[in-house]
């Protein structure tokens, strides 16, 4: 019976320690799981959150839009003031670029007008000295009457 005791013995040796690698290999099995699960719960806590994120970006789209829309109609009036300024200020060089060749022309208008009133006061100086002499002279003509008329003759 020692033959078949050592057997027996043996044997429930040999299953117990198949038993105990089937356990370690279960429990190693239980722990990848529990990782596993824990990579699957994060992994999913994480999509929530993009998924919340995205349907929150999702109610900007609209008021983005809008505002996109806003500065897009802004821009054309600013290009449409912008194409109006430019060509008010070709308009305005081209008055300029007129009125610096006149200016040559009104100094000279300005220098002749001055040369007209020095001309004028000169020949009023004249005027008046020539009435003054026609004066003496119609006063002398007068008094070569008085004494022609006062001589006995």
């Amino acid at each position: 019976m020692s033959k078949e005791v050592e057997d027996l013995e043996e044997d429930v040796k040999s299953k117990e320690e198949k038993h105990k690698s089937i356990v370690k290999g279960l429990e190693l099995k239980l722990k990848v799981s529990a990782y596993e699960k824990q990579q699957v719960t994060e992994e999913t806590s994480s999509l929530r959150i993009q998924l919340l994120k995205t349907s929150l970006l999702q109610d900007e789209i609209p008021d983005l839009k809008r505002s996109l829309n806003e500065v897009k109609f802004e821009n054309k009036k600013l290009e449409s003031s912008l194409h109006i300024l430019s060509g008010d200020n070709k308009e305005l060089k081209a008055e300029k670029i007129l009125s610096m060749q006149e200016i040559p022309d009104m100094q000279r208008a300005i220098a002749e007008i001055g040369d007209c009133r020095h001309g004028k006061v000169s020949l009023e100086e004249k005027l008046f000295r020539l009435e003054g002499d026609l004066t003496a002279r119609k006063a002398i003509g007068a008094q070569d009457a008085e004494l022609k008329m006062s001589l006995p003759g």
